[in-house]
């Protein structure tokens, strides 16, 4: 384990003694109450943004490589899982690591230890150099702690050419990390090749076949499937009760539910917030409080109630559900919602297919878009005020930004996932044994994480592989990819909207989701929809919505 999770683990046994017993983790040596002065001062020499980018430094270089003629550690904090590989192995970072002569102390977390761990750092001042990928910090973690973190726009204008040439041609990638306060404390990323649409309804093919039924095309139509999946022996083994019509789980969150909302008309949720744009007014809507919620929890009570929805949705967690979905012996699911159908449904892939969006009361059909969730992000580089060095992060920065070293950061190196031929074509390299192409490339690389862009000539020149994971993603996509609705962007939330949002949701999510678990489960959402409207209201969820328009309206207003 890294010496900065050794010690956020000891301060979880002595929180009370936090202050006396953190010691610096980036280039800071001495004790917290020095490093904390010292973060405090860096902090406010940082606001002019200009001294960093100015500073002179005979070892580093302003442009070309290496970055620095003697060696540079930066340390960078990141969240990986537990099947990914050290990144000091892989092959591209080595090569990374000679061109630019700086070197990177990766300082990991696991994704179940991080939340806790990230606000010991936070509370304590105790900073890396960098926060690389956006599973380290949430833009409430940047937002309220700016003290902390290093404008960047004055290093992206002087040192960045790869930056610079990304946000000229994606402006987009510059207008979602720029504050409101007209600083960038954070760097984007736009991911290559990627679908237009980002959930994917799935059908067993295989079941419509055995009870001779039409593929649906309508809410009432998928009703009267799952009804006929539930009490007839769709799968074909003679036991007319080992069928799961709808699984999935909600023991965690609302996000595995929720996508079904798209038929209801109100789709492309972010996660964090529960938020869509309705595709009339452009407004933003909150999804649990909107009427078309209320009709979606109806006919969803209606499938538990008949016993069409797994019994166990609200206590299993995903492996679980997983493990239903993939029963070895016989296929047992009827229908759900996945990112790409093959590598879900496998063992018993070759039965199922994609279900085009279905059209719900009103005939809207829609699909939640992946523009604003997986496309582009933000909260990929954020260099603290801990670094000594910001201009040799942000050169960093940059060359990672090149499209040579953004598609082998994206799929893997190289000569083992990738091959690249002198015309410049790259083709990828058959995973191992046992594996598929999609779980293969997390484990080599850090995937979505991280500050890439590649250009659309480059673009052009990678050839995905058919039948697996991007190239089955996209072959899905083409099912689905004209329902996708508008999505409700990545807006710029002040320091203190992102305080007010903070304290407005904790008890406001709470209420939505035991209600909605319930109303599942139980009913009633009928008799005590108004009375629960009226109890929102009473949290602040208009206030609440008052700040999103607010943010919504900004966002559209600047260049």
């Amino acid at each position: 384990m890294n010496h900065l999770w050794k010690k956020a683990g000891a301060l979880l046994l002595t929180a009370g003694l936090l202050t006396s017993i953190l010691a610096g983790c980036g280039n800071n040596n001495n004790g917290s109450s020095e490093a904390s002065k010292e973060t405090e001062s860096k902090a406010n020499s940082s606001a002019s943004t200009s001294s960093g980018a100015e500073a002179g430094n005979e070892n580093f270089n302003e442009t070309g490589f290496p970055i620095v003629n003697e060696k540079v550690t930066l340390s960078f904090a990141y969240v990986k899982s537990a099947n990914m590989r050290d990144l000091n192995e892989n092959a591209m970072f080595q090569k990374l690591e000679e061109t630019t002569n700086v070197h990177i102390d990766w300082q990991y977390a696991g994704d179940a230890d991080w939340p806790e761990q990230k606000s010991l750092l936070l509370a304590s001042g105790d900073l890396p150099d960098v926060f690389f990928g956006s599973n380290t910090l949430k833009d409430m973690d940047i937002m309220t702690n700016l003290d902390y973190f290093v404008p960047l726009e004055d290093y992206i204008d002087k040192y960045c050419t790869n930056l610079q040439a990304a946000y000229e041609a994606e402006p987009i990638m510059r207008k979602m990390i720029t504050s409101p306060d007209g600083h960038i404390y954070t760097l984007s990323r736009k991911l290559p090749l990627r679908p237009k649409g980002c959930d994917v309804p799935f059908i067993n093919q295989k079941w419509l076949d055995n009870l001779g039924l039409e593929m649906p095309t309508t809410v009432d139509e998928w009703y009267n499937v799952l009804k006929a999946f539930k009490e007839q022996d769709a799968n074909g083994n003679g036991d007319p009760n080992d069928e799961v019509p709808l699984t999935g789980s909600g023991k965690e969150n609302m996000f595995d539910w929720i996508r079904y909302t798209n038929a209801w008309g109100i789709t492309d949720s972010l996660e964090e917030n529960l938020l869509a744009l309705d595709q009339k007014t452009k407004k933003p809507v909150f999804i649990p409080a909107d009427e078309r919620y209320k009709e979606c929890i109806e006919f969803f009570h209606k499938l538990y109630s008949e016993g069409i929805m797994d019994q166990e949705f609200f206590t299993q967690d995903g492996s679980m559900a997983d493990a239903k979905l993939k029963n070895e012996e016989v296929s047992r699911v009827g229908t759900g919602i996945a990112w790409e159908v093959k590598s879900q449904t496998n063992p018993h892939s070759d039965e199922y297919v994609v279900m085009p969006p279905l059209a719900g009361p009103n005939g809207d059909r829609y699909i939640r878009g992946n523009d604003a969730t997986i496309i582009y992000g933000r909260n990929e580089f954020t260099v603290t005020t801990a670094c000594e060095y910001p201009e040799v992060a942000m050169r960093w920065a940059d060359a990672y930004a090149d499209d040579d070293i953004s598609v082998q950061s994206y799929w893997g190196p190289y000569g083992e996932v990738l091959d690249k031929a002198d015309d410049g074509t790259i083709t990828f390299l058959d995973p191992p044994e046992g594996k598929n192409g999609d779980v293969w490339y997390w484990e080599v690389t850090c995937r979505d994480h991280g500050p890439k862009y590649i250009s659309p000539e480059t673009e052009a020149k990678i050839v995905l592989p058919e039948g697996s994971g991007d190239g089955a993603k996209l072959e899905c996509d083409e099912i689905i990819k004209d329902f996708v609705a508008e999505p409700y962007p990545l807006v710029n939330y002040t320091e203190e909207q992102m305080d007010e949002i903070s304290k407005l949701t904790v008890d406001i999510y709470k209420y939505v989701k035991e209600s909605w678990a319930n109303w599942i489960v139980n009913g009633g959402i009928e008799n005590d929809w108004d009375g629960y409207i009226a109890q929102l209201n009473q949290m602040g969820l208009e206030r609440l919505m008052e700040i999103y328009q607010e943010a919504l309206d900004s966002y559209n207003s600047a260049s």
